[in-house]
Formats: C-alpha cells, structure tokens, sequence
C-alpha cells in the first residue's frame, strides 16, 4: 500500500483517542472504530507517530503498536475470543523454559540463577504463587491454584494489556517473562536476556554469528520494545 495521507493526528472523541490520517478517524481492518483508552494519551501518540513515520510505502513491520492496539480492537472485543485467548496463554504456563533448570555446566547454572530465579521469587511475592521448577527433562504441570491465580490476572487486564501480553509470550515463548516485563518487574532488556538465556550461554562459549544471533537479539528487542511502549501512560 502506498502513503496516501498527508497529515496524521490525534483526537479525543467520547472519552477515547482517535488516530486521524488527514482528519478522517482510522479503523481496523475488520471496520471496527480505533479507540485507544483516555488513559494512554502516549500510546495514542506513539500510534501516531508510527503512521507519520510511513515513507512511500506502507510498512507493516513498523507498525508494531498499531497491531497491539488493532488486536486489541478486532481480537479481543467479543468475549467468547478474549476467554480463548486466555485460555491458550495459560498453556505457556506448563511448558515455560524459567520452570525447567540445569544443573550442569556451573556457567550456565549462574546464568539461570540471575535471570530466571528472581522471576520465580517475584511470583511468590507479588501474587503468592508457589511455581514448580524441575532439574529433570520430564515436563512440569503447574498446581491448579497457580493456574487460577494467573488465569485471574489475566482476566484484570484491560484488552491492550492483554493484547501486550500476548505478544510478550509469544515473542518470549514465556508466560513467566511476558508477565514480568507488562507488570514492569523487568526491562525490555532483561526480557529480552531471560528469553534467550540458553543462545546467550552458547555464544558467552563459541561466539556470536553474525546476521543470525544479532539478527534474532534485535527482532527481540524490537517486538518486546513495543509491548513495553504499549503500557506507558
């Protein structure tokens, strides 16, 4: 698609902003209104900053903000979808690579002690969740009191957090880091180090390649930056 605005805007409109392109409000491509929260007056800017940013051509990859928002609006507006999602994110729980340690190489060990473990002590503080971890290669279900009590955060999340956390955990492959980076327990750069902890020990010992593991760090970056982008008020 090629730039057809000339200005982009911001506009309030019954509580909500709008992003305009040459006045006109934007909508998903399912038709619906793109309403972004009174309370994300940044949010709203930043959207807006991605659609000025647009060159000749339109560039979906850059618009990682809008597509949180639009999610949030063709996604996760029906309820009967919302609960699905929840539902699949929660399945991450079983399978998140922060549960499962190794107990050899000591490199390696330090490493998770760093980055994984004060997430699983986080848990138990903030939400007195008691998380299974394993030194074994068998999988781990998690206690259905944990379930419930993550199912529970997830169903307080206003649909762009939801929608934020979504790509968080698929971005990360990680319930446990998507939830710290959105509850602001961790940075971006954290984030980023905690979902790739296993590629970082690889290349601490046989070095980094190039156009591959600095590739993969900065996509990383780039889609777990704009979760972070996302909840700023």
């Amino acid at each position: 698609m090629r730039r057809f605005w000339k200005s982009v805007g911001v506009k309030e409109v019954d509580g909500t902003y709008h992003i305009t392109l040459d006045g006109r409000s934007m909508k998903t491509p399912d038709g619906r209104q793109i309403a972004i929260p009174s309370n994300k007056k940044v949010l709203a800017l930043l959207v807006a900053g991605e659609w000025e940013g647009q060159d000749k051509l339109l560039k979906s990859y850059s618009l990682p903000l809008t597509s949180v928002v639009v999610r949030s609006v063709d996604g996760l507006a029906d309820e009967a979808t919302r609960r699905g999602v929840i539902d699949n994110l929660l399945r991450y729980l079983h399978t998140d690579s922060v549960c499962y340690y190794q107990d050899y190489p000591e490199s390696f060990v330090k490493m998770q002690d760093t980055h994984w473990r004060p997430l699983i002590d986080w848990l138990k503080e903030a939400y007195d969740m008691d998380v299974k971890t394993t030194h074994g290669i068998m999988s781990v279900k998690q206690p259905e009191d944990v379930v419930a009590k993550c199912r529970a955060v997830l169903e307080a999340m206003d649909n762009v957090e939801l929608a934020a956390f979504e790509k968080a955990v698929l971005t990360s492959k990680s319930f446990i880091i998507a939830l710290a980076l959105v509850k602001r327990r961790i940075n971006v750069d954290a984030a980023a180090k905690a979902a790739r902890l296993e590629v970082l020990h690889q290349i601490d010992r046989w070095g980094e390649v190039e156009d591959s593991h600095d590739v993969d760090r900065e996509e990383l970056r780039r889609q777990l930056g704009s979760v972070a982008c996302t909840l700023l008020s």
